[in-house]
Parts: C-alpha cells; structure tokens; sequence
C-alpha cells in the first residue's frame, strides 16, 4: 500500500508541507461553487469554525447537512476518512458527491480486493480527498498502517450513537472505533449523530477517546416540517386496513412503513400491493441483491413505497420521503425520532404516524428481556467461542452470531472482562471458566426499560407531542406547537373527575368479567376523552381517541349508560367538549426557504420531466440530479444564461457545467415561459 506527503491540517492549525488551509470564509466560497448553496447553517459553521482547534461532537437532526461539516474540510486538505455503518448509506452519500463534482469513494465487502486497493490508492495519492469505510474493514491491519503512513487530516464517524451501548443502535464493530483511532495517529476527529441525549454524548467521546477539551455542538432536534401524530389501533387487520387508506389516499408520494417482523412486512407489502399501491418489501432475511434492488427502486423512485423492518434503517438517504409510518411502536424515542425523521429531509411538509396499543409495550419488553442476556448464556457462549478459537484466538467467521439476540451485549461485558481484543473479536484467554463481568448487562437493560416507559409517555400523551421528545433530549420546549396531533386538535381537554373515574370503575368491571387487563379494554386516556366529550350516541362514540367498532359493540352502550346517568345527576355541568375526529392535518407550508410554485406550472412539469429522464439515464436517484427547491427556483425565476443559473440555490459549478444548457433549454422551449 501506498505513502505520500502529510495532509494539510485543518483551518485554525498549521498546514503540513507548507499548504495554508481555507479560514471560514473558503468553505463558504466553496460551498456556493460546488454545491450552489448560498450560506452556511449555524450548526455547519460553529462544527467548522472549532474544528481547526479540536476535535468536536456534533448532534445535528437529520436534513441539517452533518456531511458537509467534513465534506468541505476533505476539499481544502485532503484524505479525510469517514466511518459510516452500511454499504448503502456509503452508496448513496457517493453519488451524491460525485454529482456535485467531489471525487468520493468507499471500500466495503462487496468489492473485490483489486477494486478496493485501486480506490485505496485514488485516495492516498490524492486523487479521492475522501474515504468511506464501514467499520469491519478496520480489522485488515495492513489497511489501517497504511493510512496512518498515509496521514489522516480529519477522521468522521458518521451515526456515531452507535458506538454507545446506551444509544438505540448500538453496533458492536464501532467499539474498536477508539482504538482504531489511536492507531491511526489520533487524527483530528468528528463525531456526528443526529440524535443522542447527554449519556450516549458522553459514553460517545469516551469511547472514542476524545480528550476532555473535545467540543460539542448541539442544535435543536427539532423537526418543525414533521407532523407527529398517534393513532390508536389495537388489531392486526385495523392496522392493514388503515395503512391502506392512507397509501391510497397519498398517490405516488414516497413513503416507508415499519414493521415489527418479516412476516408483518411482507403480509402488508402484498396487501397494498392487491389494494393498488405500489409497494415492496425490505428485510434481513432477503439476499442481499434483492435488498439492493429494492432500496434502488424506491430511491430511484420507482416504487414509491417501501414496507420494512429496521433493516431498512441507516442507508436511506431520500430527501423527498413524504411520510413514515411505525405500524408497531419503536422501544425508545431516540429509535422512533430516528426513523420518523427519514421524511421530510427535504424541509417540506412530512408525516409521521405512529400506530399505537398498549400491548405494543408487552411486545418490547420481550425484546428488552432477549437482548440483555442472564449471566449463564454468557458464559455459555464464552465457553463455545473458546472451543472454536484458533491458536491465536481468531474466531472462524460463521463463529460471530451477530444476528443472535443479545450478542451485543454479550460482546460488552466480554470486552470489559478483558476477554476479547478491542478491536478485532480475538480471543485475549482460552480459560472456559474465566470469570466474566455482566454487570454493564444489568444496568443496561434498566436503562433500555426507562427508555421503553419515555416511548409510551410520547404514545399516550394528549399534550404535546414534540414537547415529549424535544424535553427527552434535554431541551426546553413550549408547551404546545402547531405540528402535532395533539396541539391542532386543541390539546387535552378539561374533563369532570368524578366522571372520569367512574368509567375507569366499569373499566375494572368489564376487565374482571373479561378476564384481560385494565388497559386491553381502554386506556385511561380514552376515559379522559370520554369524560370530555361526553358522547351521547355510538356514532359519538367511534369519533373518541381509543374507541374502535369492535369496542364500541361490546360494551358501548355500558359507556353511553355511565355519560347519561352522569349527565342527569350535574344539570349544571359546563358544557361538553367538540368532539372531533379529525384526519392528519398538514403543517401550514414548507420550512425551507424558496418561491411558492402552481403544481401544474408548465415550466416546473418539463423541468422535473426533464430530471426525471436524466436520472434514469444515469441510474441514479432524481434527487441527486438537484433537489424539488432547484426545480421550483428554476421554474420561478426562469433564467436566460449561465451566469444567472448560478444564482439559483442548489446549482454550483459542477452541476451548471453538466446540466446547465439542458436546462437553459427546457427553460426556453416549454411554451408558455415569458
């Protein structure tokens, strides 16, 4: 492998080999040139600006441009390496820089050794300023001294909560990620995340070994262009069927639906498809070529949605998701916030619908109680890795059960038992009985059941929504907001107490003679609501947040007795709450800055023709080619030559030297334009 000169440093630190890098003032010259971008976000330039004095923690939400704050540094000195957990997402980011004109590349196990030492080279000889890795490839020696002799000017760790036990991906390989980066001469490091509260941010620069004097910068994790919103359906069937309508009633937006299992996702996957939406499947137990294929159809746009386990997780990166849909809830926030927040990267309008039943909760404790596992299945597995490790501990690779519930955690205490290698899974011992410290398990899972109990607070709250989650990431929010079901539905409403409390006293009676729990008839917040509204007849009734038809026969007219006893005992009692079953309300318009556009303006329908076919003459994603904001730009302000299309937001040099006549074209040839 090959050596050359030290790379440059970073801005505020001095240049090796004499190269003077770019103050603040050069990133922004050179994000207006190569990606048409008139400003840098706050959160860009405070990354950028403490980047040149130290390495720096960014939590950043998604859409906010966390890759441009190592981007722009890996164009002003080369050789900066990224560290990214999927093949996909590394996929995606590529071609997205390659559009713009940066010569990016990334190594991974599905190419061929030739193909990864030839883009090893491109990028210690300096022909690719930037590398990304996924973490397992660390475990190649050789590459890691080689680009240490290479130099490393900024070492990123992209989604780096999942180096973090504590955090809600957690990834055994980003453990080595500390060591590695000693190895790798300690190179100026950044950390990015789009979410991780103040635990996971401080066990993210432990484990990365960052010194104490490490910044960080923490913007906001809100998502002012998202709407939040809860509906409470208990059925399978009730679930399906509601998927369908919505889908149905969104043609041709992009969308992504999580499941709970495979079979959750490919049952709803076919019955979308039979009811007329365009839909796939996505999930671990397909090969990998079809999981290829279909996350290509749908960034292409080809299928507009997908339904999927959280397989489907990290590697999207489509801006124009209109909408995600969990059709079982997530085990923590951080998980929910981080999936909901694939729509709307864009800054238009987006929805995030979370289907929600209180035996949701029974079902991730389950999966809590399996990936934390006792002290015996640790050892046991100790003793089988023992047997099967070589003379010099290397473990077989069908010997890694990464897929096995609770290795994760396994691999912790491991590791902190001093039993396994930190970077590599060698085997440091061959005693079968070492002893092993599995007390990081049991703090572990305490934690995940706190994470569990703020999950189902965000589900069964009536106030507001992003108010749970912004106060769970250690903000101070306002108490109501105008992007949540709750706010636009006018928050909780008052309600008589002594009502309230007899409907939970017919809960108790029909859970005895039901033999079921209190909540598996109805939640106390659907007794709120009741005791708000007072519903005076069974249509009344099904418009009530918890009450469903199967529900409503059952025991409804029980329901309507206690409101009507109550009623007649309190002539003077206030008046009852509106009653109001609305459907998803939009959010008033788009976060992002640009000119408003007719939908059917003839100029934006030939232009988005337009980029449509180059993108699949390309095969790449459309969004790529320049997002929806160029296009409305462009139809808006309808440019006569070059120098004015450089103007438009989005179009830097790169992309006006590839497209700009074709465009200047469509321009003056779509009757109609002035």
């Amino acid at each position: 492998m090959g050596r050359c000169e030290d790379p440059g440093a970073l801005p505020g630190g001095a240049a090796a080999g004499g190269r003077e890098a770019p103050p603040l003032d050069g990133y922004r010259r050179e994000l207006r040139r190569r990606f048409g971008y008139p400003e840098l976000r706050e959160g860009q330039a405070r990354v950028l600006s403490l980047l040149g004095d130290a390495d720096v923690l960014a939590v950043m939400p998604t859409g906010s441009g966390k890759s441009l704050c190592y981007v722009l540094p890996s164009l002003a000195t080369g050789r900066t390496l990224v560290v990214s957990p999927l093949i996909a997402l590394m996929q995606d980011q590529v071609e997205g820089l390659q559009s713009a004109g940066v010569p990016a590349t990334a190594i991974n196990s599905q190419l061929s050794r030739g193909e990864k030492n030839r883009r090893y080279r491109d990028f210690v000889e300096g022909r690719s300023p930037l590398l990304y890795v996924a973490p397992e490839q660390f475990r190649n020696a050789a590459l890691v001294a080689g680009l240490r002799r290479a130099g490393i000017a900024l070492l990123a760790v992209d989604e780096a909560h999942c180096i973090s036990e504590w955090g809600h991906n957690f990834r055994p390989d980003y453990l080595q990620l500390g060591e590695v980066r000693e190895r790798l001469g300690s190179p100026r490091t950044l950390a990015l995340t789009a979410t991780a509260n103040p635990r996971v941010r401080r066990d993210i620069r432990e484990r990365l070994g960052l010194a104490d004097r490490a910044r960080e910068v923490v913007t906001s994790v809100d998502r002012p262009n998202l709407l939040l919103s809860v509906e409470p359906l208990a059925g399978v069937r009730a679930r399906r069927e509601w998927v369908l309508d919505y889908a149905r009633s969104r043609p041709g937006q992009a969308g992504i639906v999580y499941a709970r299992t495979r079979r959750g996702v490919e049952e709803l996957a076919s019955h979308l498809r039979e009811g007329g939406v365009g839909a796939a499947a996505y999930h671990a137990g397909l090969a990998r070529e079809e999981r290829t294929r279909v996350q290509r159809a749908f960034t292409l746009g080809e299928t507009p949605v997908i339904v999927a386990t959280t397989a489907f997780g990290m590697g999207i990166d489509k801006p124009d998701v209109r909408f995600v849909v969990h059709l079982n809830m997530p085990g923590r926030l951080e998980s929910y916030f981080q999936e909901a927040g694939r729509a709307g990267r864009d800054g238009e309008p987006a929805e995030c619908t979370l289907l929600y039943a209180r035996f949701d909760r029974r079902a991730q404790q389950g999966f809590i109680d399996e990936a934390h596992p006792e002290p015996a299945a640790v050892s046991e597995l100790w003793r089988r890795w023992v047997a099967l490790a070589g003379p010099d501990g290397l473990l077989p690779a069908d010997a890694e059960p990464e897929g096995e519930a609770g290795y994760a955690m396994t691999v912790v205490a491991l590791r902190e038992s001093g039993l396994l290698d930190p970077v590599s899974l060698r085997l440091t011992s061959t005693d079968p009985d070492a002893p092993i410290e599995t007390s990081a398990i049991v703090a572990n899972r305490a934690y995940a059941e706190a994470r569990l109990a703020e999950m189902v607070e965000y589900a069964e709250t009536g106030e507001c929504r992003r108010a749970v989650i912004l106060r769970y990431f250690g903000e101070s929010p306002a108490e109501r907001c105008d992007g949540c079901d709750s706010c636009l539905r006018g928050g909780p409403p008052a309600y008589p107490d002594d009502l309230f409390r007899e409907l939970l006293a017919l809960r108790e009676r029909i859970s005895a003679e039901a033999g079921r729990e209190p909540d598996r008839v109805f939640e106390r917040r659907t007794a709120r609501e009741i005791a708000a509204a007072r519903p005076r007849s069974e249509r009344e009734l099904l418009a009530v947040w918890g009450m469903g038809e199967r529900t409503v026969r059952w025991f409804g007219a029980r329901l309507l007795d206690v409101v009507s006893g109550w009623e007649a005992s309190h002539p003077e009692a206030p008046p009852r709450a509106a009653l109001e079953r609305a459907g998803p309300v939009r959010p008033g318009g788009p976060v992002s800055a640009g000119p408003s556009v007719a939908a059917d303006d003839p100029v934006l329908l030939a232009l988005r023709a337009w980029r449509r076919e180059r993108a699949r003459s390309e095969s790449v994603p459309a969004y790529t080619i320049f997002a929806d904001r160029t296009l409305r730009e462009l139809a808006f302000r309808r440019p006569a030559d070059t120098r004015e299309l450089l103007t438009v937001w989005g179009l830097g040099d790169s992309r006006v030297r590839r497209f700009g006549q074709d465009l200047l074209r469509v321009i003056r040839d779509t009757p109609g334009t002035p």
